[in-house]
């Protein structure tokens, strides 16, 4: 059967499974001879029953560029560096449309036609990056609504969770023999949340994304993903230890660790801020920023409350309920965020 395929030159690779009895061609774009193809292979002994034909046409992206200062050297710069990413076949570069926004950027527009990519957005921002611009992609239609459902429903999901971590807390201090579901109810949580976000957090990254483990970690957002994940896995393997065998925490280590966590929590809330070269989206990150910061505060209360509970225990009269309602409140404003 490869000898027949030799006949057809425009087939650049073959994969044949005889086991599976699959075959998987590359072809350049000009191949069209499929019947002959197929009478090829049934005088070689073998049979196609049925053609998947399917182009790889490049498909235009499209994004937003903002710099300090631009001159026209610089934007060719920009277009050769962003035409040598692999997978792109042209980079067009508007030079005379550009306005300066609010943070005093030169901001313009490009596009860029290219092949199917998983890493080409990763790719395009490093290399913008790298002659002094910033690359912001945009997405439209379908792919931009699929992002912003991906991203709530990681949001809906963590805060149902803490919801949940609030409930069972406050079930855990009320009762004085809560049964065993709501015992462990708070290791279970803790542990769903941790593999949810470990897999779900960053859709680019390992272990859904092109981008490797320790690749990662050279995007800012996403290494203060992973920080916070490892977080969780911690509290989830110290409260199974305090649960199932008992373990006692030093008091002092308890508040502090507590206070630690929430104060490194909020502070990445805090730091969490969205921007936007296009002015048409200030309305988006104005209402994605107020959300990060609510649940920031929500964080830095829940520390505070905690710590004040435990060290001098005030306020007297629901102090020991007080630092579980900010965090159900934390979880609340997860629930409800929208992008």
């Amino acid at each position: 059967m490869r000898r027949k395929l030799k006949q057809f030159p425009e087939i650049v690779e073959a994969d044949i499974d005889t086991t599976l009895q699959r075959a998987t061609m590359e072809a350049l774009p000009s191949f069209d001879q499929y019947v002959a193809l197929a009478h090829a292979l049934e005088e070689a002994g073998g049979a196609i029953q049925m053609f998947h034909p399917r182009y790889l046409l490049p498909q235009a992206h499209y994004a937003s560029l903002g710099a300090p200062g631009r001159d026209p050297e610089a934007l060719e710069r920009l277009r050769q560096r962003l035409q040598a990413v692999p997978g792109v076949r042209s980079a067009i570069i508007d030079t005379d449309r550009w306005f300066i926004n609010e943070r005093g950027l030169e901001v313009g527009g490009a596009v860029v036609f290219a092949e199917p990519n998983p890493r080409l957005n990763i790719d395009l921002v490093r290399a913008a990056k790298k002659e002094g611009f910033i690359y912001e992609p945009k997405e439209h239609g379908h792919a931009a609504d699929e992002h912003d459902e991906w991203s709530e429903m990681n949001h809906a999901f963590a805060g149902l969770c803490l919801v949940f971590l609030a409930a069972f807390g406050i079930l855990q201090t009320a009762l004085p023999r809560p049964p065993w579901f709501v015992k462990y109810g708070t290791v279970f949580v803790w542990l769903a949340l941790f593999v949810f976000l470990f897999v779900r957090a960053d859709r680019g990254a390992w272990p859904l994304g092109p981008m490797s483990w320790w690749e990662s970690f050279q995007e800012w957002d996403t290494a203060q993903h992973r920080v916070g994940v490892s977080l969780i896995l911690a509290i989830a393997v110290g409260d199974f230890l305090r649960v199932c065998r008992g373990w006692k925490v030093n008091p002092a280590f308890g508040r502090w660790g507590v206070a630690v966590i929430g104060l490194v929590g909020s502070g990445m809330l805090f730091t969490h801020l969205h921007s936007s070269l296009d002015p048409a989206h200030a309305k988006m990150v104005f209402r994605m920023n107020a959300q990060h910061l609510a649940m920031a505060t929500c964080a830095l209360l829940f520390a505070v409350s905690k710590f004040a509970w435990e060290t001098w225990r005030v306020p007297r009269w629901a102090g020991q309920y007080l630092w579980l309602v900010f965090l159900g409140c934390l979880g609340l404003a997860l629930n409800l965020y929208v992008e």
